[in-house]
């Protein structure tokens, strides 16, 4: 029976978090199990990760598989990981994370009548520290549920998909993700970053899928979006922008030219606007990223006046914050729900307001 359905988990001393995550891809629909590959990319880890996803293989051989490799970080991992996959879609899902069973066979029961090169999803945060469920949901305002949206379509119902276009929320028709060669970033954090928008400029098609699907861990002090972790990370924001703006001379060739454009804008704007949060407002001490902020900005400006236009008001705004000394918790608990309220009452996204 021809998969359905590839997941990629890249694997790096999970072994705490793996046997509860991939426990989640044991479905009690039988034909779908065989539909579905879950391949466990071992990035060489050193710890007891490959014994616990062992214990799957040896139990459901036609559905889990161990790739071996040497460590690379995320973006390598997801790289490799591809190379093997052979089902129709594929998605990633991280170690330390999981899916809600009965809506991954939601999923793969809309993934059975698609042909989209995109397919985005609704998806949960899990906060370790308050054991509290969010739901990052999407909406498909249509009547016709399988309907198929184009890029430019997806921009203007921006506020509606905003989740599904995040890591956690998008999944590739694998055919149109491979003829790209697209390669992420490796040996660096934040390339899912990439991984989420630019392959995604080339799509022609996209379909929605309402259901929460993945289920992101959040709250561990070791991840990468913890905020001490972030500031040390500030160079790989820097290589993750980089990439993103080297991409704009590749737009023109999308099948969607204006959708792409808007799209990539969106995403990398958006990225840019958590390097300014990150380096001028999570950092405790106010003054000490103000310059290599304001380096970075002239680069933008100088790389790509049309994204410079895009950012140059919030990099304005973060600068006006950091110098009133605004503290990371206001920002997030008082400032942002503001930002968000007007955005909704003024519709500013679908302006697109970057």
């Amino acid at each position: 029976m021809d998969k359905l359905l590839s997941i990629v988990i890249p694997t790096y001393n999970a072994e705490k978090f793996l046997d509860k995550g991939l426990s989640t891809f044991i479905l009690d629909d039988a034909d779908k199990m065989k539909k579905l590959e879950v391949l466990i990319v071992n990035d060489g880890t050193p710890d007891n990760s490959v014994a616990v996803a062992q214990k799957f293989v040896d139990k459901y051989p036609d559905t889990f598989k161990i790739i071996n490799k040497e460590n690379g970080g995320h973006g390598s991992a997801i790289n490799e990981g591809v190379k093997h996959v052979t089902a129709k879609f594929f998605k990633c899902v991280d170690a330390d994370d999981w899916v809600i069973t009965k809506n991954l066979e939601k999923l793969m029961d809309a993934l059975e009548k698609s042909d989209a090169d995109v397919v985005l999803s609704s998806y949960v945060d899990y906060d370790i520290s308050t054991k509290k469920y969010t739901k990052r949901d999407i909406v498909n305002r249509d009547s016709n549920k399988d309907r198929i949206y184009s890029l430019k379509e997806i921009m203007d119902i921006w506020p509606d998909i905003f989740n599904g276009v995040q890591y956690h929320g998008i999944l590739y028709k694998t055919a149109f993700y491979t003829s790209q060669n697209y390669k992420l970033s490796e040996g660096i954090f934040y390339e899912d970053q990439e991984y989420a928008t630019m392959p995604a400029c080339m799509a022609k098609t996209v379909q929605l899928v309402e259901e929460e699907v993945y289920v992101y861990r959040v709250g561990d002090v070791n991840q990468s979006i913890a905020a001490e972790n972030q500031l040390k990370r500030l160079p790989h924001f820097h290589k993750v922008i980089d990439s993103m703006l080297s991409y704009e001379e590749k737009l023109a060739q999308c099948p969607d030219p204006e959708g792409a454009k808007l799209f990539w804008a969106k995403k990398t704007s958006m990225f840019i606007g958590s390097y300014y949060q990150v380096a001028l407002i999570k950092s405790p001490d106010k003054k000490k990223y103000r310059k290599v902020v304001e380096q970075t900005n002239s680069k933008i400006q100088a790389r790509s006046p049309y994204m410079y236009g895009c950012v140059k008001n919030k990099y304005k705004v973060f600068t006006v914050f950091n110098k009133l000394h605004m503290s990371d918790e206001f920002y997030n608990s008082k400032f942002s729900k503001f930002l968000f309220d007007i955005k909704r009452i003024w519709k500013l996204d679908k302006k697109l307001y970057y």
